[in-house]
């Protein structure tokens, strides 16, 4: 059975196990800038299966946070959140079928910023000196 963690599998499974949920936000945005990463090294090499495995995965990852969107809490950033979503699904699948580099490429510094933004939101909302402060309402 392989292992689905990777190569440092013990050490990947105890961080997705213990870390908060804006902690595990923050993990999803980070696979799928990796996968990117690795999906235009695979767009170098014409290597049209890992292209599409590849960006299934990124696909994979953003579907995931669309079902993590609570609407009811998070309104209008929450909603927002889906039709941005939708936008990179629809950029990953037009990448996938054309195996065109281009879709991708645009919205990569999108998904960037939307990564940097939730992890200075989580710095920000971090308890500081030992008093506890409410943790960060997660709406999506």
């Amino acid at each position: 059975m392989s292992n689905v963690y990777g190569q440092n599998g013990a050490y990947r499974k105890t961080q997705v196990e213990t870390a908060s949920p804006e902690a595990l936000i923050l993990m999803l945005y980070d696979g799928a800038l990796r996968f990117m990463n690795q999906a235009e090294i695979a767009f170098e090499e014409k290597n049209l299966e890992q292209i599409s495995n590849l960006l299934l995965r990124v696909q994979a990852i953003f579907a995931e946070l669309m079902t993590a969107l609570d609407k009811e809490q998070g309104g209008e950033i929450a909603v927002n959140l889906e039709r941005l979503y939708v936008f990179f699904l629809e950029k990953l699948g037009e990448a996938n079928v054309k195996k065109d580099i281009k879709p991708m490429l645009e919205i990569k510094p999108l998904i960037q910023n939307l990564r940097n933004t939730w992890e200075v939101a989580m710095q920000q909302n971090a308890p500081r000196s030992g008093v506890p402060r409410p943790r960060l309402n997660v709406a999506v």
